[in-house]
């Protein structure tokens, strides 16, 4: 038995709603940004540095930002009335990527000689084009600018 045309041409119909649909559903919005990750680390030209930062669409941000200051940073830590070491452990919760720029900010704790912890908040920015970032510790002040001596980062 052979089905009317017209009943043939309403599955054909139905079927290609139905794959217009799925389609749409899986697409992302028009303009939406991907989620990117920045990652890397390594001797900074004033410090050792490590990040791993989850950034998405939204603009939120999770994972890590790790500063470390000591020996060879001495004449930096003077500013901050420390001798032996500045550390920063932060956990960025907001972020954004302007082209080769990565910009974040979150809260997390301060290091400090003698073994002093101190809640902070951070802003970075980091410049994977030209391999520079710069930390500052909002409730003290911004550091000089850096650029990676060894080590990388990147942006997926």
């Amino acid at each position: 038995m052979t089905r009317p045309r017209h009943a043939i041409g309403m599955q054909v119909l139905r079927l290609g709603a139905a794959t217009v649909a799925v389609a749409a559903a899986l697409a992302q919005p028009a303009g939406a940004a991907p989620d990117r990750h920045l990652h890397g680390g390594g001797t900074a030209t004033i410090s050792q540095v490590a990040m791993n930062i989850h950034i998405g669409a939204s603009g939120s941000a999770t994972g890590s930002f790790e500063c470390l200051m000591a020996g060879r940073s001495k004449a930096v830590l003077g500013a901050f009335n420390l001798k032996h070491i500045m550390a920063v452990h932060a956990q960025p919760d907001h972020a954004s990527v302007a082209g080769s720029v990565v910009t974040f900010s979150g809260p997390g704790k301060l290091v400090m000689d003698n073994g002093q912890h101190r809640s902070i908040t951070v802003s970075v920015w980091a410049n994977v084009a030209t391999q520079t970032f710069q930390l500052t510790v909002v409730q003290i002040g911004a550091l000089p600018v850096e650029t990676m001596l060894t080590g990388h980062i990147g942006l997926g």
